[in-house]
Parts: structure tokens; C-alpha cells; sequence
């Protein structure tokens, strides 16, 4: 929840997404895109045993080649994990897979034309997600359980990845 924000997290930023904090005009924007990518440092972090402000991410457009594409863990001599980062309203989910593509939605269902489509909008969105990542050989779509109401979740899990599904409120 953007709840989570706090001027502390601030110093996990490198540099380019400091710029992009900024660049941002209206709070809730900024909110979102503060707790996404800190919760992406943290993520990455806590799976590959070092410190937040120790994540190398790029998010290098593969359009137009500015910074605001989707994040790629890149720390030389680690086996980077695949992500995908989502926000909307006060919610924001993060999602790390070892075994592939990986994608990730939230939506606030309010926002949604067609409230009733919430369901297949988020697994729709996390497919296409995942695909952007990587080859999509397979694979499989599970519902998220917002941590509050009106909202939709999914995540895309590559095909050969066979665990369950960890589920961590943060903080």
C-alpha cells in the first residue's frame, strides 16, 4: 500500500530513478513509483542475500530508450531474477520468478469501464507482461488476493515453475 511510503526509502534510489521520482507531477504518481521500485530493491534483495541499495536495476524503454520500461535485475555475477512491478490506486505488486517470465497486474476495479472484466483484465495484463520478459513457453495465470477489497491481482508463472505461490504483505 502506498501507505508503506516514507521519505526514508528515499535512499534506496539510485540516481536515474531519483530523476524519474521527480520527473513525476502529481503525489499519487510519485507514491506508487517510490514503493514499486523500493519493493523490487527489497524483493531482489532479500532472494539474492544482499543489500537493497545493492540492486542494479535498468529500465532502459526498449522503444524509445528512455528510463521508464520495465525493470531488468542486472548485478554482474548473479543469477538475475525475472520481475514485473504493477500499481494502481494505493496498491502496488511486485513479482519475482527464478524459472522464467514473469508477469504481474493489480487494477482497482472502480477504474475499470467494465468492473465485472476485472478478472480477465489483470490476467490479461499479467500475460502480456510475462511475454514481454521472455520466450512464453507455456505457463500458467493464478488470481492474487488483493490485500484490500476492490481490487483485482494476477500473476503469470512461467510453465516449469511447479512451486506454490509466496504471497508477502510488505512491511
Amino acid at each position: 500500500s502506498l501507505t508503506a511510503a516514507g521519505h526514508g526509502h528515499l535512499d534506496m534510489l539510485d540516481p536515474t530513478e531519483r530523476a524519474r521520482l521527480e520527473s513525476l507531477e502529481r503525489p499519487a504518481d510519485r507514491g506508487r513509483f517510490l514503493v514499486g521500485a523500493v519493493l523490487l530493491r527489497v524483493a531482489v534483495a532479500s532472494h539474492a542475500g544482499i543489500a537493497p541499495t545493492d540492486v542494479s536495476i535498468d529500465r532502459t524503454c526498449n522503444e524509445c530508450g528512455a528510463p521508464h520500461g520495465a525493470p531488468r535485475v542486472m548485478n554482474p555475477g548473479m543469477a538475475a531474477p525475472w520481475v514485473s512491478v504493477s500499481h494502481s490506486g494505493v496498491l502496488v505488486v511486485v513479482a519475482l520468478s527464478t524459472m522464467g517470465p514473469v508477469g504481474v497486474d493489480v487494477q482497482r476495479i472502480a477504474d475499470l469501464k467494465d468492473p465485472a472484466a476485472a478478472a480477465g483484465w489483470v490476467r490479461r495484463e499479467a500475460l502480456f507482461k510475462a511475454r514481454s520478459g521472455g520466450p512464453a513457453a507455456g505457463g500458467s495465470v493464478c488470481e492474487l488476493q488483493a490485500p484490500l477489497a476492490g481490487y483485482a491481482a494476477a500473476a503469470a508463472l512461467p510453465a516449469n515453475d511447479e512451486r506454490d505461490v509466496v504471497v508477502l504483505n510488505w512491511p
